[in-house]
């Protein structure tokens, strides 16, 4: 903890050149070197949970682009995780990227059907209000139309008892830093989205945790990894230009 006088945790990582520098790949397929960039913080996840870093909304298509490839994922069953997997309909998807590998406890993964116990969408109203997508199901009037939360995919498989696939505590997550809220409803609605929100504890929702969590059956006198706070995330409407880049892609 930063809090303890005799904590250790990292406090800046550093891109230094090699033989082998780290390259991005940014538009039109060009190469970045990313030696010289850094990051740096005064906490640990002791200190403080995780939060929201971006928010991007695209529309569905016929595709999930960047799904699969990863073998260890594949090998232990954690995909096909996609939107068209998961539900039988989608427009819109609303890409939420964190600080890491979020968790409702820090042991147990992120489900499906968990969006009403952590996450709030904003959107214009026809008047100028603001109004929350806070359930799944519920078809909300917004300015442009309608917009309806159908849940979050590009966690884990669909539920399958056959398959010994639960929702439930022993839910398989990939555990990575992107989570998708999926839409369904009007173009000119979705344009009106906003903001995603975590509400978290404060707001009366639940709390993501970084690995190192309480998990459901905390000890008493245990030092764990802290609970996110109330965060806010301005939606990037990308519908016209995704703004994704692709290698291969031409």
């Amino acid at each position: 903890m930063r809090s303890g006088a005799d904590a250790i945790y990292p406090v800046r990582l550093d891109i230094v050149d090699d033989d082998t520098p780290l390259l991005l790949i940014g538009l039109n397929r060009q190469e970045f070197n990313a030696v010289g960039l850094s990051w740096e913080t005064d906490s640990s996840p002791y200190d403080v949970g995780p939060k929201l870093v971006g928010a991007k909304l695209n529309t569905v298509g016929d595709a999930s682009p960047g799904e699969g490839g990863i073998r260890i994922l594949e090998r232990f069953s954690y995909l096909p995780s996609d939107e068209f997997v998961l539900y039988d309909e989608g427009n819109f998807r609303i890409l939420v990227l964190t600080t890491g590998g979020f968790s409702p406890d820090g042991v147990t993964g992120v489900r499906p059907d968990m969006y009403e116990q952590f996450f709030r969408v904003h959107v214009n109203g026809a008047d100028g209000e603001t109004v929350l997508l806070e359930e799944v199901v519920v078809e909300y009037e917004v300015a442009g139309g309608t917009l309806r939360v159908v849940g979050l995919p590009d966690l884990g498989q669909s539920e399958n008892p056959d398959e010994g696939i639960y929702n439930a505590d022993c839910y398989q997550e990939d555990r990575d830093n992107y989570i998708d809220i999926i839409l369904v409803g009007d173009e000119e609605a979705a344009c009106n989205v906003t903001f995603v929100e975590i509400p978290a504890l404060e707001g009366g929702y639940r709390a993501f945790f970084n690995p190192g969590g309480p998990g459901p059956e905390p000890f008493e006198g245990i030092r764990y990894t802290a609970p996110g706070l109330p965060d806010m995330e301005p939606v990037i409407i990308a519908l016209d230009d995704p703004m994704r880049v692709d290698r291969e892609a031409p």
